[in-house]
């Protein structure tokens, strides 16, 4: 028997498309916690150490041993490799540039991963979804300053509505603060997932972003809309304009997580 939306679900998706609409009109291009209390978002830390109280709620990590070591023989066997910012031509050192760097880097490193993992368990849970095509658009911004998510991974099967995804900015950030385009990306993925006949059971649709920005430093954010805000849980700013082969592991490790938390209740 065909489910049918709940009217208390129906009223949760229409505050989520005003509060869209609304930060779709501004033209402030990144927000303090102050000023989002006012557009109905709420930013609040994020630590990825699983002991911490403010570890992801809807999302874990895999295990470090799945995953390749991201080191100088790495990079060696997979050229060009990593771009330190220094070597990097002052000309080609915008925010997008080198965000764009990364993006490819980690890209493929969680390919290799996955390619090299025993039995290919890191490609049991999680599989990409078509950027561009209904219901996953309005994922690119060209007008300056230029922002976008080109590469995103679903759940494959099961009462899972979480996504993963990939973005760059063409900014730098700061702590504390949130870029305008990690916003309109959340919402978009949340909207996406929300408008799925396969999760009208579903009042929480969790993103996990690996937001990638300028000068050549990124970090993850969880997302999800709460029925009146949109709560944005953040990690400290990662510098990787030097290679931390650290840092690059443990976005694999959330990368490849597994879904966790209870979607279903409002």
């Amino acid at each position: 028997m065909p489910v049918s939306e709940s009217p208390e679900r129906q009223k949760f998706r229409v505050a989520l498309r005003a509060v869209t609409n609304h930060v779709a009109s501004l033209e402030v291009h990144e927000f303090d916690s102050h000023q989002l209390e006012s557009h109905k978002i709420q930013l609040l830390p994020m630590d990825l150490n699983e002991s911490s109280d403010s570890r992801p709620t809807f999302f874990s990590p895999c295990s470090a041993s799945l995953l390749l070591n991201p080191d100088d023989d790495y990079d060696r066997e997979r050229p060009p490799g990593y771009y330190d910012f220094d070597s990097i031509d002052p000309i080609f050192r915008r925010p997008i540039d080198c965000a764009r760097n990364m993006i490819n880097y980690f890209s493929y490193y969680a390919f290799a991963c996955a390619c090299h993992s025993k039995d290919k368990i890191l490609d049991r849970v999680w599989s990409g979804v078509s950027i561009g095509e209904v219901p996953f658009v309005g994922l690119i911004e060209h007008d300056s300053p230029e922002y976008a998510s080109l590469d995103a991974i679903q759940v494959k099967e099961g009462p899972y509505p979480h996504i993963k995804a990939l973005l760059y900015n063409d900014l730098n950030a700061t702590d504390g603060r949130i870029l305008r385009g990690e916003i309109m990306i959340a919402l978009r993925f949340i909207i996406a997932q929300m408008r799925r006949s396969r999760f009208l059971q579903h009042m929480t649709a969790p993103v996990l972003l690996f937001s990638f920005m300028g000068p050549q430093h990124t970090r993850l954010i969880e997302a999800y809309f709460n029925g009146s805000s949109l709560v944005m849980r953040t990690t400290k700013l990662f510098d990787l304009r030097k290679k931390d082969e650290a840092v690059i592991k443990a976005l694999g490790q959330w990368y490849f997580g597994e879904p966790v938390g209870d979607t279903k209740a409002p």
